[in-house]
């Protein structure tokens, strides 16, 4: 698929992506001329539904077998790891709610990956934040959510044997999540919840490199590209390596009004023997075999299924704006033969 053809298509799917939060404006190319496609939008979802909600609820003394049981109804944050403990503690900063987490090595291990996978998990950090909000919504007593994951002797040689994170109310309050009225409004309550029903944004960078990245800091980190091409003072194009293997960002205008432009596209165009941007993939834990294309196979199995299909193109949601995503195009024969990540263009009316 031609480059310049791809990266349109990213605003044909910009509203498509937005109607699941209550968009209802026509998505339209840089010629604005109204586009259609064919899209496969995926009904399964990975997080708590609304009517659900009741089942959450938690008893100030309820023991741990009973909290645990509650908790295992929520999406897993990791297919490797599994609920030791849980419990109510009382502390300086209020009621909390304490889980804790076994990592089991030999499920881990079956990912292949020189290090701890959940240190690449894809899907970790953004579920936590989903369970630990519905809990808070729930429960209104529990003022934060602490995440205790022991770490197998295995994977603990110069890290910690444990990692802890809190999840506060105040600091979901601080985010302007409203909690009373994501409680009585369905739509509300499933804008919050799609929002974090996808990849985790932060393990998604090139050399550092990252959606909204400034045109200085793409230079100093890369230094000046092979090639440069510009489209009428909107849209650079700085492309690194040749047509075999390259990696090509898209820079566009800030949607602020200062003319300033930010990385809007990462696009990497792999081979066989030059996987060239796979920092991207490796951030995520998924990398091809040595000498081989990223197979499609690979990517379903660990990703789950994609948002979107288009054509030989797979789309999945990432957690930095709800219009933004990671993407596969696959060959005839299933293999991965360019990927990226991508902001979709929202008109403005």
């Amino acid at each position: 698929m031609n480059i310049k053809n791809k990266l349109s298509i990213c605003v044909a799917l910009g509203c498509i992506a937005f109607a699941l939060v209550g968009c209802g404006r026509t998505a339209v190319n840089a010629q604005g001329n109204q586009m259609t496609q064919k899209v496969k939008v995926s009904v399964e979802k990975n997080y708590f539904l609304y009517e659900d909600l009741p089942e959450l609820s938690i008893d100030k003394n309820a023991d741990s077998e009973n909290i645990k049981s509650i908790i295992n109804k929520l999406p897993i944050l990791a297919d490797y790891l599994e609920i030791k403990d849980a419990k109510i503690e009382n502390s300086d900063i209020g009621v909390g709610l304490v889980l804790e987490y076994d990592e089991i090595y030999d499920k881990a291990k079956q990912l292949k990956l020189s290090e701890n996978p959940l240190y690449h998990s894809p899907y970790f950090n953004t579920f936590k934040f989903n369970n630990s909000m519905l809990l808070m919504l729930e429960n209104e007593y529990i003022s934060y959510i602490k995440t205790v994951v022991n770490i197998p002797k295995e994977y603990v040689e110069g890290t910690e044997e444990k990692i802890v994170d809190v999840i506060s109310r105040e600091s979901l309050l601080q985010k302007n999540i409203n909690f009373e009225y994501m409680k009585e409004n369905r739509s509300y309550y499933n804008e919050l919840v799609e929002f974090n029903n996808a990849i985790y944004a932060d393990r998604l960078f090139y050399n550092r490199i990252r959606l909204g990245s400034d045109e200085e800091t793409l230079i100093q980190r890369n230094g000046d590209p092979d090639k440069r091409e510009e489209k009428d003072d909107l849209e650079s194009i700085y492309t690194y390596g040749d047509e075999n293997s390259y990696t090509l960002f898209k820079l566009t205008p800030k949607n602020n009004g200062s003319g300033e432009q930010e990385v809007s596209a990462i696009v990497v165009h792999p081979s066989k023997e030059d996987i060239n941007g796979g920092e991207l993939l490796y951030n995520l834990g998924l990398l091809p075999n040595e000498n081989e294309y990223l197979k499609k196979v690979q990517v379903t199995d660990y990703l789950g299924d994609p948002v979107f299909e288009i054509a030989d193109a797979d789309y999945y949601r990432i957690s930095s704006d709800i219009s933004d995503y990671l993407y596969f195009i696959y060959s005839e024969d299933g293999e991965v033969i360019e990927y990226g990540i991508c902001k979709w263009i929202i008109p403005v009316n």
